[in-house]
């Protein structure tokens, strides 16, 4: 039986921001809806090659539910996400995803003080944290299934830089080199345990709902990356003990539906994302920015293409 690799490009309209904290540290989490890796793989596949790419933008700043009328600060985070997956036998799955970020910060505060004019901007490029997660379909497979449940256990290794550094102006003529903000780290600075739920059902023909839960334990408290860009701490931050930037967990939880016409895959989703205040476990020190992100994801488009390199990297899963 001849095996092939499907390979989805994901297409994805940037994700639209409903209500967020303009600095909330959210690191990506891959986008697809968990249908397309069971409706769409014949007998005898054993690989996806799935590539997303997410483009967040958190510009508008919060203090509680009031928001200012001028814009502080605008994080903007870019992120290619690309996982390879084998199919296993009785519902088991291996998954392996590669993040690349390109993110940036443009505000006054992190430079000259609170409130300062010009704004502006810090950098951060490259690997991200890379995941590895292993999936089990909970129900039993029938042909014409109206739905089905999928449970994921994996880890997220500190792969991403969660030093990175960027100059920050104080003046004309003085600029420090300091860590850029969490916001716009690459990574967190911690071994994490990743705990999913995913599902879908069918409605009937070619449309699907589908909803996916996400949580990261991470129990590491502190990463010991200064958070002051450069600056001395403050009596305050001491006593508080935000001068380094914490390791906090994240959830994330999205939602939607997807609509299949021949090879291609239409869908909209809602996604909601959060940095708690008190982690599951570790301690809870260190500055970390606990907020949540309402966004919507308005559409996307996929195609499913068979590839001729399949026949090797199905050979590469089976020897393995």
């Amino acid at each position: 039986m001849k095996a092939f690799i499907v390979l989805i490009l994901c297409i994805s309209v940037p994700a639209t921001q409903l209500r967020s904290q303009g600095c909330v540290a959210i690191r990506n989490v891959a986008g697809i809806s968990p249908d397309l890796f069971f409706d769409n793989l014949k007998p005898g596949e054993r690989c996806i090659l799935n590539i997303t790419n997410r483009y967040f933008e958190a510009s508008k700043s919060f203090r509680g539910t009031r928001s200012f009328s001028d814009t502080l600060v605008t994080n903007r985070i870019y992120t290619l996400n690309l996982s390879v997956s084998a199919i296993l036998d009785n519902g088991w799955m291996l998954s392996l995803g590669i993040p690349m970020s390109a993110n940036s910060r443009n505000n006054g505060a992190d430079h000259k003080g609170p409130l300062s004019y010009p704004k502006y901007t810090t950098s951060a490029f490259g690997l991200g944290d890379i995941r590895f997660t292993i999936y089990k379909w909970l129900l039993p497979f029938s042909p014409n299934q109206k739905g089905n449940i999928q449970a994921g256990l994996g880890i997220k290794f500190a792969t991403g830089d969660y030093r990175y550094q960027d100059y920050f102006v104080r003046n004309d003529s003085t600029k420090i080199l300091a860590p850029v903000d969490q916001a716009i780290q690459l990574g967190d600075g911690g071994t994490g345990i990743i705990a999913e739920l995913n599902g879908f059902y069918s409605l009937g023909g070619k449309i699907k709902l589908f909803a996916q839960g996400y949580y990261l334990i991470n129990p590491r408290e502190q990463n010991g990356v200064s958070n002051l860009k450069g600056r001395n701490p403050t009596p305050q931050q001491v006593s508080n003990n935000t001068t380094v930037m914490s390791v906090p967990d994240q959830f994330s939880f999205r939602a939607g539906t997807t609509i299949f016409i021949q090879k291609f895959v239409f869908g909209a989703a809602f996604r909601y994302e959060t940095v708690p205040v008190n982690d599951l476990v570790g301690g809870n020190k260190g500055f970390r920015r606990a907020a949540s992100i309402l966004s919507a994801e308005p559409g996307w488009l996929l195609f499913i293409w068979e590839s001729p390199l399949s026949v090797i990297l199905s050979k590469i899963v089976r020897t393995i």
